[in-house]
């Protein structure tokens, strides 16, 4: 059987699998796999990026860990895990938004053309506390602006009351600065040369000691595309896109706790 201490540790594969839902065993029928069998696939998949057809000896078909991860993704197990996780272990009163661009096959739905980044991709867009952990995730086509993450992540952790956002440059804008400042939230971001100028009025402050946290969101990114799978997307379904990243994700919460 293949060795899962080579792709996590294995307190964190056993604090995984107490996660993660037992399948449940009919009276009659053929006997289900192990959970353990099962999992040790799925991360062979997910941070090998290894065809489902290739992966090592784990106890378990290769197609019955394709449908224990797909029966995860129908019923939304893997975003509530991690949305409860996230909820438990992240302080986000003060935070950090970011984006960064998987390259993707040109497939229909949730694609586009970064030109940020000369490359056809999708994005996620990750919303990390002042530790750098994710507390919030969303995702949009190559295209898409990022400033227009921002009001998705803040409906998405209404109750949670942010105090300051730090931002990079590429944010920049004067109604987001507005918007978040009527929420009670203050916007941290270096200006450019040539913006906001004004002969009268107040100008927008830049505090460099906490700004210098935000390199942690740019860490997570890196742990995020550490998981190879999620590197280069080649699943043709978005939703099974977004299984892999919330299963990522957890692990990161995890790795960190």
């Amino acid at each position: 059987m293949y060795d899962v201490t080579k792709l996590i540790r294995q307190e964190q594969f056993n604090q995984l699998l107490s996660l993660l839902p037992t399948l449940h065993q009919k009276k009659e029928g053929r006997r289900r796999c192990s959970k353990k069998s099962l999992v040790n696939g799925i991360l062979q998949v997910l941070i090998n990026d290894v065809a489902w057809r290739k992966t090592a000896d784990c106890g378990a078909s290769p197609t019955s860990c394709w449908r224990y991860f797909r029966q995860l993704q129908k019923r939304g197990k893997l975003k509530l895990i991690y949305e409860v996780l996230a909820k438990t272990k992240t302080d986000i009163t003060e935070a950090a938004i970011d984006t960064t661009t998987t390259t993707s096959f040109r497939f229909r739905r949730m694609t586009g053309w970064d030109g940020k980044h000369k490359k056809i991709g999708t994005k996620i867009s990750l919303f990390t506390d002042k530790s750098g952990l994710p507390a919030d995730v969303s995702f949009g086509k190559g295209n898409r602006y990022d400033g227009d993450f921002v009001s998705a992540h803040v409906e998405k952790t209404v109750g949670r009351r942010t105090k300051t956002l730090n931002l990079d440059k590429g944010y920049t804008s004067v109604n987001l600065r507005r918007t978040m400042r009527s929420k009670g939230t203050k916007i941290n971001m270096e200006m450019r040369v040539g913006d906001y100028i004004r002969k009268r009025g107040p100008k927008f402050s830049f505090d460099k000691q906490k700004y210098k946290v935000r390199f942690l969101v740019e860490r997570t990114n890196g742990w995020l595309k550490s998981f190879r799978h999620i590197r280069t997307r080649r699943d043709y379904l978005p939703s099974m896109f977004k299984a892999f990243v919330y299963l990522a994700l957890i692990i990161i919460l995890i790795r960190q706790s």
